[in-house]
C-alpha cells in the first residue's frame, strides 16, 4: 500500500535525460555522491550518465558494474502542496507517484509524511 505525502518545497529535476538501465547492462562507474551516500555516478553504453543506487550494481574492478535490476533515474518536478504517493525509500530518496500517474525519485527532505 502506498503512503501519501505532501511536498513541502518545490523541486525541479536536474536531469532532463535520465539514465535508464536494464538487467545485465554494463556501466562505467565514476564516483559516489557526497550528499546522498550509496548513489554512484554511472555512464551507460549510449554515453548517458546519472545517479544509480549502488545496491543494484555488481561492481567489476576497476570502474565497471553490471546492473542487477531494471532502473530509471527519472526525478519528479513538484510544487509545494502537491500530493505524492510514496512507494519505497532508498538512500534518502522516495520512489513516488504523482496524481497524474508520473513516477520518479524525489529527495525525502522535500516530503512531509
Amino acid at each position: 500500500m502506498l503512503r501519501k505525502g505532501i511536498v513541502i518545497r518545490d523541486y525541479v529535476s536536474a536531469y532532463p535525460n535520465p539514465i535508464k538501465l536494464q538487467v545485465g547492462d554494463v556501466v562505467s562507474v565514476s564516483y559516489s555522491d557526497l550528499e546522498y551516500p550509496y548513489w554512484v555516478w554511472t555512464t551507460d553504453s549510449s554515453n548517458i550518465s546519472g545517479w544509480v543506487p549502488q545496491q543494484i550494481l555488481h561492481f567489476i574492478p576497476p570502474n565497471k558494474a553490471i546492473c542487477r535490476e531494471n532502473y530509471t533515474a527519472h526525478e519528479l518536478t513538484v510544487k509545494t502542496g502537491e500530493y505524492l504517493y510514496l512507494e519505497s525509500t532508498l538512500n534518502g530518496w522516495y520512489w513516488a507517484h504523482k496524481e497524474s500517474g508520473e513516477t520518479g525519485w524525489i529527495p525525502q527532505e522535500y516530503i512531509n509524511t
